[in-house]
């Protein structure tokens, strides 16, 4: 048997465990060509799953930023390559196994530093002219260059751009920045040909949770291949939770003291780096 030559991290914590046990087993169901090495990030716990090399990465950060904790579980990845996911990536149709092997083979060999498998990373803007018309490059000043979106990405190159005291926000949104020093191309799938709902590549609900809630697209997915969960432990998103949030989040004096927060930090961290 030929086993994958990447790997794909799963990034989660002990505090979603509940989403294990449906993640693997629509895993399971969706992508039973993939046959590579699994990395579970957790702080203490495992999982296993029937049929999959499921790696538990233990990193005993108990409360520590997850952009520490992930930086942690890359450097236990063996291969030079893996795609990254979370758990509440919930796969709801069959994975296009062999278009995923052929974009691979392009990213490794092209020398790319991430390509975004789907159409939900960044709305550009982008340079089409590049070497497959499957693939497009997003240009330095796109939001959401760095993304939390499933993406093939370059060991080196992801740990580049992280900084071990951010937020997964905060990754998105100071590692887009950073990522604009970096001579690694940062590319997508053609976003006219891999369309969510119409032709993805790997189609999955695009965050099954928010802020601690289910999202209410994942019960008839569950119902449909027989999971069972108890909504009440976590309860539903509601439409006024989802308001109530972003304008509590995204208010103009936040964001600035978060750019004030990043900039002094990133200083500091140069600093002690050289």
């Amino acid at each position: 048997m030929i086993y994958s030559d990447f790997s794909i991290l799963v990034n989660t914590t002990d505090s979603f465990s509940d989403c294990w046990h449906p993640f693997f087993r629509l895993f399971k169901e969706y992508w039973p060509d993939y046959n590579g090495k699994i990395y579970l990030n957790t702080e203490t716990k495992e999982f296993k799953y029937e049929g999959l090399n499921i790696i538990p990465v233990k990193n005993n950060l108990i409360n520590k930023p997850w952009s520490e904790c992930l930086q942690y579980a890359i450097n236990q990845i063996e291969d030079k390559h893996f795609i990254y996911m979370q758990e509440d990536y919930f796969l709801h149709s069959k994975v296009n196994h062999n278009s995923v092997l052929e974009l691979y083979d392009l990213f490794k060999n092209d020398n790319f530093g991430c390509l975004h498998l789907t159409d939900q990373c960044t709305k550009g803007p982008f340079n089409i002219n590049t070497v497959n018309e499957n693939l497009w490059e997003i240009k330095k000043g796109a939001d959401y260059r760095a993304s939390t979106q499933a993406a093939f990405w370059r060991k080196e190159s992801i740990l580049e751009i992280i900084r071990p005291w951010e937020s997964g926000w905060d990754f998105e949104k100071f590692g887009t920045i950073r990522s604009c020093k970096s001579t690694s191309k940062i590319m997508c799938v053609n976003q006219d040909v891999y369309k969510k709902d119409i032709n993805e590549l790997i189609p999955y609900v695009f965050t099954g949770i928010i802020k601690g809630k289910w999202k209410k697209e994942v019960v008839p997915l569950f119902k449909e291949n027989q999971i069972e969960i108890d909504y009440k432990n976590r309860g539903l998103v509601e439409k006024k939770d989802s308001v109530r949030v972003l304008s509590k989040v995204n208010t103009f004096i936040n964001i600035i003291l978060k750019y004030l927060k990043n900039y002094l930090l990133e200083i500091n961290y140069q600093k002690n780096k050289n």
